[in-house]
């Protein structure tokens, strides 16, 4: 079986710790195990790293793990392992290349309900499962994940551990709609509706 790669991404500025705890729980890392994965890539955003560290506990390790470069990253990963030392953790506040990093590394990208980084992942044709971030006020992440899973381009949930893993299965099992390249104008404008409201739309 070929080694598969995860990449989950909370967004660039606002980390999501509920989405962090549940990637990182060792039933999960076991499932990834179970379908071939041997590496989960976390990019957990700004200030969150002593957490994370934190979360991975003695799973900790110093070992050298991809070049920060590569990752688009300038500081030192945090790195460890779960499940028995067998599903490698690489751990990042953020990326300047994270397009590059899901063009390359990822065969599955667990995102936060973000525009953009859903539109990073769909035009890469990677799979894709978006957790919304509930505890945002004033958000309309749950409108736009819907949006996207109603066309069948993605799946979504909430940062439910159960919730996460039922996505993961419905993934394998499900055939997704390959994500246009050049979606229409009528759909990027009901996206910056749900997002920002009218008041935000081009003329």
């Amino acid at each position: 079986m070929t080694s598969k790669t995860l990449f989950v991404t909370c967004g660039a500025t606002v980390p999501f710790p509920k989405l962090i705890e549940c990637v990182l729980m060792e039933s999960f890392a076991q499932e990834l195990l179970n379908s071939g994965f041997k590496k989960m890539i976390v990019q957990f955003g700004k200030g969150y790293q002593r957490s994370f560290t934190a979360l991975l506990g003695r799973r900790y390790s110093d070992d050298p793990v991809y070049p920060s470069n590569d990752l688009g990253y300038d500081g030192k990963p945090v790195h460890g392992y779960m499940a028995s030392g067998q599903l490698e953790i690489i751990g990042i506040e953020y990326s300047t290349r994270i397009q590059n990093v899901i063009a390359e590394y990822a065969d599955l990208v667990i995102s936060h309900a973000g525009t953009g980084s859903i539109l990073d992942s769909l035009r890469l044709g990677k799979p894709l499962i978006v957790c919304v971030n509930d505890t945002l006020m004033d958000n309309h992440q749950q409108q736009i994940a819907d949006k996207f899973e109603a066309a069948n381009y993605l799946i979504a949930c909430l940062p439910k551990e159960n919730e996460i893993v039922e996505c993961f299965h419905r993934l394998q099992r499900k055939r997704m709609t390959p994500f246009p390249q050049a979606y229409n104008e009528n759909f990027r404008q009901t996206l910056v509706t749900l997002a920002y409201g009218p008041a935000n739309l081009k003329s």
